[in-house]
């Protein structure tokens, strides 16, 4: 009869197991806590008031551009000059400073903002540099109005901008 061999605790894989599981388990949860606690969530609002407030003005904004018949056409050219053309039936443009916002969908980093030159009664221009492609949404806004639209660059080199609002 062979005599069984006494084996040491390190050579039983039993043991391995029960230890390994629980090691596993803290060290997946600090990798967690730690991507908690050092990325941002944008997505977040802290201040739902003030943000329910800005919507309402916002809103105004998109109401007063419909009343005014507000509406333009964007074009980007190959060199990034960009022209706003509002169309013949606008008479009056209200407003000192033109601003144009480009926010890109999905990339945050990729945003910008740049205020337009009046050339002409109806015609503003700029210059812009848009980072690789993508889809972004455009607002031009004033203090008092807002038009949106959205463009796929570098695909669409022209878009309409329009009040957000309708009648109802």
């Amino acid at each position: 009869m062979a005599e069984s061999a006494k084996r040491s605790w390190k050579q039983e894989p039993l043991v391995w197991l029960m230890i390994g599981i629980p090691a596993v388990a803290v060290i997946v949860g600090m990798i967690l806590l730690t991507l908690a606690i050092t990325t941002y969530d944008g997505l977040v609002v802290d201040d739902y008031y003030k943000h329910g407030k800005q919507i309402n003005r916002v809103l105004e904004r998109d109401r007063l551009a419909h009343e005014l018949g507000l509406a333009a056409a964007l074009e980007i050219d190959a060199n990034g000059e960009l022209r706003v053309r509002f169309d013949p039936e606008v008479s009056v443009i209200p407003g000192g400073n033109i601003e144009l916002a480009l926010v890109h969908s999905t990339i945050p980093g990729r945003d910008q903002s740049l205020v337009l030159t009046r050339v002409e009664n109806r015609l503003l221009e700029g210059r812009l540099d848009l980072e690789g492609e993508g889809r972004w949404n455009l607002y031009l806004q004033t203090e008092d109005w807002r038009l949106t639209g959205s463009l796929r660059y570098p695909d669409q080199d022209r878009t309409r901008l329009t009040p957000n609002y309708e009648d109802g």
